[in-house]
């Protein structure tokens, strides 16, 4: 009874902090466009860096990836290159272009940026791109949901749908009060807890389990396939499973929650520095979730839902009180993306949807809205898609991990290809763009949806290159017709 209480307040004072971390964030807000969407573009490589990576890995690495590295051991490791490359491309390819073009054009959504390059008065690109990034961050952020579900079922004992709601309501205290600085203070020290975690949380196990050789003995003993690289499957099952952990990478530059920390960075040195910070931290998590959840295999032998061995680890392992902080360090995984693709679904709509109707309603160049308006309609959507998101939450218990790269390759595969290709490419126009967003949709629903093609290959791949090639063969064809250059002055430190 009094190891529970004081887990339960060693975490209930994080979560205390972070909230305060979000409010107090607030008192750096400014009356501009760009402060609740963008935190005034003031991003610097720390925060840029840490945001950008705790909002892209979230409760998936934390209790998918170690579920998937219980699963099927070794041949986790596969997913570690494929993401390498993901980052590199995005810090260090994509970063400064995008910060540069939404600059220069004062863009502040995805939807925009893609509406300034390829064409600014297409009803077909903004409904298109909001819709896409609607349903996709909805899944997204009840993934997110449901793990907070079942991490506070596998540690506090409380049931799936209280985890949920607490999920939603400590995310929500400080994103709708901050906005995006709130979001990206908050993410800074969620990273830090996560990396501590999954830095500390293997070698803990592994003191349990006897050690490194102890450990190799037992998977010899009872399961060698956990040390094959391709887990024990025939040599094309394996070839498909090894091309589909190494294409999560593509995803990347089509993640709204992740490329609108480059947005939102200050400076071209920031996003230098900060490329540097987050490969390095993404790397030593990941190889953190990995080795804990083949150590989970063999310490906890079978477990119901491996995606629960980490916070079922943290209260066999540790003191009530330090335990309390790495469950802290779950759920702060969990906020810092749920909050992230929150604020990406309210901006979308309450700067690219709402305004359209409101100067149709009142048919005046003059129904814009005021900055106090745009701000209490962003906090109004935000509301309203999280009660969404802990609805969906609610009515199934899911595998984070799959459910997580299902949203994941639909992003992906409809954003990456034109964000790419118009940052890089000038001839990309109008009808690619669209053809290339809806391309990927479409064959990441379909492929997902055969079980023949789902075994066979991950959907982000081939729906990643299909759309990509779909992209550049409607712009040959129909012409150019951008209305920007795919890329500004890169040079300048603006």
């Amino acid at each position: 009874m009094e190891s529970n209480l004081l887990l339960t307040l060693s975490f209930a004072c994080y979560s205390l902090l972070i909230v305060a971390v979000g409010l107090y964030s607030t008192r750096r807000q400014k009356e501009t466009a760009d402060d609740y969407v963008l935190a005034n573009r003031e991003l610097g490589p720390i925060a840029s860096s840490l945001s950008a990576s705790a909002s892209a890995e979230s409760g998936w690495v934390m209790l998918g990836l170690v579920g998937e590295a219980y699963r099927y051991g070794s041949a986790a490791f596969w997913i570690v290159p494929g993401i390498a490359a993901g980052y590199v491309f995005n810090w260090f390819f994509i970063g400064e272009r995008l910060r540069k073009s939404t600059l220069d054009t004062g863009a502040v959504t995805v939807p925009q940026y893609i509406m300034h390059r390829y064409g600014r008065n297409s009803s077909a690109l903004r409904y298109i791109s909001v819709t896409i990034i609607t349903l996709a961050m909805l899944g997204y952020v009840a993934a997110q949901m449901n793990a907070a579900g079942k991490a506070f079922e596998a540690v506090f004992e409380l049931k799936y749908w209280v985890g949920v709601l607490a999920g939603a309501v400590i995310v929500l205290a400080y994103t709708i009060s901050g906005g995006f600085r709130a979001i990206a203070w908050t993410d800074v020290m969620q990273a830090s807890f996560m990396f501590v975690a999954l830095i500390i949380m293997p070698f803990i196990i592994l003191y349990h389990i006897g050690g490194y050789g102890q450990f190799i003995a037992q998977v010899h003993m009872k399961d060698p396939s956990l040390l094959s690289f391709g887990y024990g499957q025939t040599a094309f099952a394996a070839i498909g499973f090894i091309v589909g952990l190494l294409g999560i990478g593509l995803g990347y530059p089509g993640q709204p929650h992740v490329i609108v920390r480059f947005m939102a960075t200050k400076d071209k040195k920031s996003i230098g520095r900060g490329g540097a910070i987050a490969l390095t931290w993404m790397i030593l998590v990941y190889f953190g979730a990995i080795f804990f959840g083949l150590f989970s295999r063999i310490y906890f032998g079978h477990l119901a839902d491996p995606e629960q061995a980490l916070p079922i680890g943290v209260r066999e392992f540790l003191n009530p009180v330090v335990g309390g902080l790495i469950i802290a360090a779950i759920v702060a995984a969990i906020c810092s993306t749920a909050d992230s693709q929150l604020m990406v679904m309210a901006s979308t709509v309450s700067r690219d949807v709402v305004p359209i109707f409101r100067r149709k309603k009142q048919q005046s160049e003059h129904a814009d809205l005021s900055y106090r308006e745009i701000r209490s309609l962003d906090q109004k959507v935000l509301i309203i898609f999280g009660l969404l998101s802990v609805f969906f939450a609610l009515t199934k218990n899911r595998v984070i991990f799959d459910f997580v790269l299902y949203a994941w390759s639909v992003l992906g595969a409809s954003f990456g290809p034109l964000i790419i290709l118009g940052l890089f490419w000038k001839k990309t126009n109008r009808q690619g763009a669209i053809a290339g967003m809806i391309t990927g949709l479409v064959v990441t629903v379909v492929w997902r949806n055969i079980p023949a093609l789902k075994s066979a290959l991950y959907e982000l791949v081939p729906a990643f290159i299909l759309a990509f090639i779909a992209v550049v063969i409607v712009s040959l064809a129909t012409g150019n017709e951008s209305r920007t250059e795919p890329t500004s002055q890169i040079g300048s430190e603006n």
